[in-house]
């Protein structure tokens, strides 16, 4: 006869797996919404990048987002197919990389960064807006997905940080960026200072602007950051070879870099970098054991 535990155990996995998988469709359609392209029907090289980015994730929450995004698809009749060379390859892309020691990671420090931001300190709109860019990215640890998917609306200035919103999966979660009391490095002047040229209280933090420092309403893209990274390195006479290893993912290398040089407890730097995974330090970690 079969107990009532026999039962519900089964049942009590089912629902976790649908949490699961509706959370991997959020975290899917996000992606898709800051690169504007369509999360269904989705085509076989847009699913292949988008497997490309989950650089953070283990081979296992990889192969699952594949199967949500193939369950979408299949339950609105829409054709998939799992065996496609390309979605092959970059599985196996990625779960290759997986076996292998991550290779260091470039990094932002706090010296390059403050150079960096005096070379923003023109009072243009674009300095204004690559400082604020700056600033967020590194007190953030931001990805560059959230870096370029803030909104106006996600920024509160409070008496001793500034609070950051920030949506993955569906589910919100907020970051302290404290104020400092140098002007220059503080995250809330930053803000104020680039909201008065941006003239926004809704919409995209960070905007594009034109050749005729005219700010518009269009979103970086992610590959902007980096452009804007390498650009305001090479300002502040950065040597050339690091600033041609630099992405935008060096801001929240920078920021996890230092926190461990400062002891900063691995529990609180988890929280503060979305990290669900302390293992995913251990690159970091080995950079400073390099040094």
């Amino acid at each position: 006869m079969t107990g009532a535990s026999d039962i519900a155990a089964p049942a009590r996995e089912a629902v976790a797996t649908l949490r699961a998988y509706r959370a991997d469709w959020v975290h899917f359609t996000n992606w898709c919404a800051v690169h504007a392209v369509s999360p269904i029907p989705a085509t076989a090289q847009v699913v292949a990048t988008y497997l490309r980015s989950l650089t953070e994730f283990a081979p296992a929450t990889i192969r699952r987002r594949l199967a949500a995004i193939g369950k979408m698809h299949r339950f609105n009749d829409m054709a998939w197919d799992v065996t496609d060379p390309v979605l092959r390859a970059a599985v196996t892309d990625m779960t290759e990389r997986a076996s292998h020691p991550a290779a260091p990671p470039a990094v932002v420090t706090p010296d390059m960064l403050r150079a960096m931001v005096e070379c923003c300190a023109d009072g243009s709109p674009r300095g204004l807006r690559d400082r604020c860019l700056l600033l967020f990215g590194f007190a953030g640890a931001l990805r560059r997905s959230e870096l370029v998917g803030l909104q106006v609306e996600d920024v509160r200035v409070d008496r001793t940080a500034v609070v950051l919103t920030i949506r993955e999966e569906g589910a919100a979660q907020f970051i302290n960026l404290p104020l400092s009391p140098d002007g220059a490095l503080c995250p809330a002047a930053a803000f104020a200072a680039w909201q008065q040229v941006a003239h926004r209280q809704t919409g995209p933090l960070f905007r594009a602007i034109s050749k005729g420092e005219r700010v518009g309403g269009r979103a970086l893209t992610p590959y902007a950051v980096t452009r804007i990274l390498q650009r305001r390195a090479l300002m502040a006479e950065i040597q050339p070879d690091i600033v041609a290893t630099l992405s935008a993912h060096a801001l929240r290398s920078g920021y996890i870099v230092a926190a461990l040089q400062q002891g900063m407890e691995t529990d609180a730097l988890c929280q503060h970098t979305r990290y669900r995974d302390p293992r995913a330090l251990r690159p970091y970690e080995r950079l400073l054991a390099h040094d």
